[in-house]
This record gives structure tokens, sequence and C-alpha cells, in this order.
């Protein structure tokens, strides 16, 4: 399935598009930390969620998992290109603001020609004079995929690997959630909800929550950027509830 955006400042649609990583390593338990990404030794740490996706002020607890510079360095142009989407498509008066002469998405295509020639060759004219503009997926879906595991390593801390989670589901404003995904939202179908863990108000939150149909994901990490995209991600089961002690980090605030 294609993920189109339509509107006079564009509308995102679904996705399913399965991930199709290298191999990597799991966030496992080391005395030495070792990038959770490819298993080198770990000399950065990558920001989970990523500083591109959060606005300033930043909120006081950022969290981190270790990473390589080359792994950590890797994602910062996929991750250029979804925080360009988002000012794009999203309808939040802070994304609205970027896009305007002087803007930080502005002036980061004002710097960069080849990503602003990638984002204008993005753009379709249809025959309702309508703008329709169609992204990357596989740089989007790298991105989420890849934030998933990290957050995943936050919370239950070993034993997996990013080639074992995918994302399932993309959607934008307006975007129906797929009933299956709807209902892992609940404790219990229809009687209470499922708390989502906020890292920064209308900015950026998500929750992990298990499937009630039979071909569920075991698990799925579900992911809320500035109310514009929305995410799904499959993961695996969790090997341990115990996080490894060098992941640890205050909770945010």
């Amino acid at each position: 399935m294609v993920l189109t955006i339509l509107s006079s400042r564009f509308h995102m649609r679904q996705l399913s598009l399965p991930f199709d990583s290298q191999e990597s390593p799991s966030c496992r338990s080391r005395s030495t930390p070792e990038c959770v990404y490819c298993g080198s030794a770990a000399t950065t740490k990558d920001h989970v969620p990523p500083k591109a996706f959060l606005e300033k002020p930043f909120p006081i607890n950022l969290r981190t998992v270790p990473a390589c510079r080359s792994c950590n360095e890797g994602w910062s142009l996929d991750e250029e290109y979804m925080a360009v989407v988002l000012a794009q498509v999203g309808h939040q008066p802070h994304l609205m603001r970027k896009v305007e002469p002087g803007g930080v998405i502005d002036r980061a295509l004002s710097a960069s020609p080849r990503l602003d020639e990638f984002i204008t060759n993005a753009l379709q004219i249809a025959q309702d004079g309508r703008v329709w503009f169609q992204p990357d997926l596989g740089r989007i879906t790298k991105i989420t995929t890849k934030l998933a595991f990290g957050l995943f390593c936050l919370r239950y801390g070993q034993g997996t690997f990013l080639r074992d989670f995918s994302t399932h589901w993309l959607g934008g404003p307006g975007e129906e959630i797929p009933q299956h995904l709807l209902a892992a939202h609940w404790m219990w179908p229809g009687i209470r909800r499922k708390r989502r863990t906020i890292v920064q108000k209308g900015v950026f939150s998500f929750m992990f929550a298990r499937g009630w149909m039979a071909d569920d994901a075991p698990l799925y990490c579900m992911m809320d950027f500035h109310e514009t995209i929305f995410a799904a991600v499959s993961c695996p089961a969790p090997v341990g509830r115990k996080a490894d002690k060098r992941l640890r980090s205050k909770p945010w605030k």
C-alpha cells in the first residue's frame, strides 16, 4: 500500500510496510557498553526519541541508548527528512512556523539544496489543483522502526534484535486506526484505556500494547508524532522485563 498526502497543506493516508533491516545485535546485557544497533563499541549515546522530533525547551530528562558513532550519525539524514515531512504535512502551529520564511525547516532546506530538491520532486498536482506529496516511505519506516526498538530497549532491556521489528501501520490526521490496533489501546475491550507515556505534550507520546486478535503481533509500539504522523510498530515478545542497568535513565517528565 502506498502512503500519499493530499490537501491544500497535504493529508496523510496509511501504510503497511515491513522494514528490511540488516543483521543487528540485541539490546542485551553486557559489562562493556555496546551499540544496541550493531554491537560495536558504544562511543556515543543516541537520544530516544531524537531531538529532531522534540521542541525547545526540551524535556528535562532526555533518555538515551548506547550507540556507536557510525549508527548514531547514520540515522541523522533520515531523521532530518522525517522532521521535514512532519513540518510540511502538519497543521500544528509550532510545525507551521518551521516552514515559514526564516523558520528552522526553511533554513534547513535552504542549506541543503539536495534535500530541498528531493522534497520538491515529491510534490504532485492533482486534477482539482490540490497538492499531492509522496514521501519516501522507506526512510520514514526506518526511523519509526529504529525508534520503537530504542523505546523497547529502555522498557524491556534485553534479548531482542532490530531485525525483529517492523513498521506495521502509519497514519495521519483524520486517519482511522485499524480496528485491531484500536482494540489494543484497551486493558480490556471497552473497559479501561491503557496509559500513554507523554514525552512532550502534543509533540511525542508512545505506548506498548498487546493486541486482542489471534494474528496480532506479540506486542505493538504505538507512537504519536506531533499529532500528525501515527505509527504502530510490530515488536517481538520481551525476553525479560528487568532492564539492563546501562540503559536505565530517569523517567521523562
